[in-house]
């Protein structure tokens, strides 16, 4: 089996992660104009975080500019990139490809309530229009729309995100939907590179796991109550009733 050699190096370019080349190879790029020095970066085995291609040293040629009469110290037609703020770096969202945080925001909250409200309201014209027969399937069909739109989108989420496209099904799998729903609802572009919230994430972040830890809180209540682990006899009664009421109220096939 071939192992990555340890002198190997990988560059990221307009959102993609390339590589294994080696420091020949880089220079090679940089010469001809393919990393910019402030943008792409660069990694290797022992580098503690991926870093901006114009801070690894002899990787960019320097040109010493020509001397002046008043003998002042040459000066470096490049010098290496100053340390961006996060607020700076997320202002650079527009050049990673994909779906931006408020897109998948839209798609996964905004768009079914609207199109539910908006089916509901449709339904009895449809119903008169159709007839019961295909009202079952537009139903159908009024259900899966949704779920296919957070599907693609949430494909084009994640490589906005710097990440594959195919982590959109850990948004289907129990615990990892947790993990994958963060990421998606609160952090910037290019998150899986750089690792920085900005002050929207910041907020998104604290509203999302606050949200989620009522949703397992209220869950394990209401399981520990129908297994009769807390509560009395008769609130489980009540909630059981609840249930069946519920689902009596389903629209049904």
């Amino acid at each position: 089996m071939n192992e990555t050699p340890a002198d190997a190096w990988f560059y990221s370019h307009e959102g993609e992660r390339i590589g294994p080349v080696t420091f020949t190879d880089l220079k090679i790029k940089a010469k001809e104009g393919g990393l910019n020095p402030r943008l792409d970066l660069v990694w290797k085995h022992g580098m503690d975080q991926w870093t901006a291609s114009g801070e690894i040293e002899g990787l960019f040629e320097r040109r010493d500019a020509e001397k002046r009469e008043d003998l002042a110290p040459p000066t470096d037609h490049y010098s290496p990139p100053e340390e961006l703020s996060v607020e700076e770096k997320m202002s650079r969202e527009g050049n990673w490809p994909g779906v931006r945080r408020r897109g998948f925001l839209a798609a996964v909250i905004i768009f079914p309530i609207l199109w539910s409200m908006g089916f509901q309201f449709a339904a009895p014209m449809l119903d008169v229009q159709f007839g019961p027969h295909i009202m079952s399937y537009l139903r159908i069909a009024a259900q899966v729309l949704p779920l296919l739109l957070i599907i693609i989108v949430g494909a084009k989420r994640f490589v906005n995100l710097g990440m594959s496209g195919a982590w959109t099904f850990g948004l289907f799998v129990p615990l990892l939907n947790i993990w994958a729903g963060f990421r998606c609802f609160a952090c910037p572009a290019g998150y899986s590179y750089h690792r920085k919230l900005d002050g929207i994430g910041i907020f998104l972040a604290i509203i999302y796991w606050l949200v989620t830890l009522a949703l397992i809180l209220a869950i394990s209540a209401l399981v520990a109550v129908l297994f009769g682990v807390i509560g009395s006899p008769e609130i489980k009664d009540k909630l059981l009733e609840s249930i069946q009421q519920i689902s009596a109220q389903m629209p049904k096939k």
